[in-house]
C-alpha cells in the first residue's frame, strides 16, 4: 500500500545529488518501498531554458521530462535502499522505448508516476508515465545502475 507523502513536504534534497537549476522534483506525492513512486513537478513559465525552447511557443524540452523521470527513480531507490554510500550515486544507464505524446508546457503541473520492475545486481529496472491533468503526457522505461564517482 503506498504512503502518503505528508502535505505540503518537499522532497528532501539530500535523497537527489542534483541542485537548482537541474532540480527536477518539487513535492514526492507517495510512494512503496521498493515498488513504486509519485512525484509532482510545476512547470513554471520563469524557467530558465523557455526563452530559447522555443520562442514564441515554450515546450518543456523532452530531455528535461526524461530527467525528471530518472530523479523520482532516485528517489525510489533511496527511500527504498536508505542513505547514500560514499563516493557513488546513482546514473541513467539507458534509457529506453521513451515517448513523448504530448507537449508540456508552462504552467502544466507534470506528475511522474515510476514503478520500479527489476533489480539485477546494483541495477535497478523502471517504467515511468507521465500526466498532466490526468492525461497521459510521456511514458518510457529505464536502467538506473551505481556510479563511482572520479
Amino acid at each position: 500500500m503506498p504512503t502518503e507523502a505528508p502535505s505540503g513536504e518537499t522532497p528532501d534534497l539530500s535523497f537527489l545529488r542534483q541542485r537548482f537549476p537541474l532540480l527536477m522534483v518539487d513535492k514526492v506525492l507517495s510512494w512503496e518501498k521498493g515498488k513504486e513512486l509519485r512525484i509532482l513537478k510545476n512547470i513554471s513559465a520563469n524557467d530558465v531554458h523557455f526563452p530559447g525552447h522555443f520562442p514564441g511557443y515554450p515546450v518543456f524540452p523532452g530531455v528535461l521530462t526524461i530527467e525528471c523521470f530518472a530523479q523520482a527513480a532516485s528517489i525510489l531507490i533511496r527511500l527504498t535502499e536508505g542513505s547514500f554510500v560514499e563516493g557513488v550515486f546513482d546514473a541513467i544507464g539507458s534509457v529506453m522505448d521513451f515517448r513523448f505524446l504530448k507537449p508540456i508546457l508552462p504552467g502544466d503541473r507534470l506528475e511522474v508516476h515510476m514503478v520500479m520492475t527489476k533489480t539485477v545486481g546494483l541495477n535497478r529496472m523502471f517504467e515511468g508515465r507521465g500526466y498532466v491533468a490526468g492525461e497521459e503526457v510521456a511514458t518510457g522505461k529505464f536502467l538506473i545502475g551505481k556510479m563511482k564517482m572520479p
